[in-house]
Order: structure tokens, then sequence, then C-alpha cells
């Protein structure tokens, strides 16, 4: 009896890891078509710094990162445009990649327009489903 619950435990365990290891990509595409002045912007965690991206029309700059089971894994980004800036969290495990409730789809889509930041929990999506979050 012992046995089987050891075994039982260590497969749950087993499970639960490869499941929360599941990779989010982030995409973050400008959407600025002028680009004058350019965008620029810098990413990090508490774990990684992205660095600082200077970003064309059309770019998508993506990155991806896996659960971390010890501390909420937080991507925040500041962005500049000319004389106007904004900062915001791109991914938050408890924010489900920036859509309140709802599962994490694995994917964080952020459009820059000349508006502000547009969101979809999909890659590519049509101008339909992109949800405006932030303004500069």
């Amino acid at each position: 009896m012992k046995n089987s619950f050891s075994s039982l435990l260590v497969l749950s365990i087993l499970l639960f890891v490869q499941q929360t290891n599941a990779a989010t990509t982030c995409h973050i595409v400008d959407g600025i078509e002028k680009n004058d002045p350019p965008i620029k912007f810098h990413c990090a965690s508490g774990n990684d710094d992205l660095g600082i991206h200077y970003p064309k029309f059309n770019d998508d700059f993506k990155f991806k990162f896996g659960f971390n089971l010890f501390r909420e894994t937080v991507f925040f980004c500041h962005f500049w445009w000319g004389t106007i800036d904004a900062i915001f969290e791109v991914y938050r495990d408890s924010g489900n990649c920036g859509a309140e409730g709802g599962l994490d789809s694995g994917t964080c889509y952020w459009l820059i327009k000349e508006d502000g930041f547009y969101f979809a929990p999909k890659y590519n999506p049509p101008a339909s489903e992109l949800i405006r979050k932030y303004g500069w």
C-alpha cells in the first residue's frame, strides 16, 4: 500500500510538472506604419532582462518562457514613442496573459498602434479580435 501511494505521488508530481512546463510565447508587434519617431521598448522580468529594442513596422519581437513553480512569472515592458511613453505588464501568471479570466492560451499577442496597445490571446488575430488594453 505504501509503495503504491509513493508511486502515485511521484506520477502525480511528474504530470503536474509536465503540464506546468508548457511554454508561453509573447509577441510584440510594431503596428505604427509611419514609425516617425521610431518606437523603442525594453522588456524584463524578475529573472530576465530582454534588452532594448527598436522595431520597424510589422516587426514581431517574440520571447518564450516556461512556468516557474516557485514564484509568479511577470514580464513588463516600457515603451517610448517620441515624447510619450507607457509601462505595463505584458504577462502575469495570475492575469492569464493579459486576458482577465479564462485559461492561458500559451500566446500573448500585443500590437502597438498610434492610439495604444492592443491584446489578443492568439498569434496574428483578425482586427475584430484585438482588444485595446492601454493608451499611450
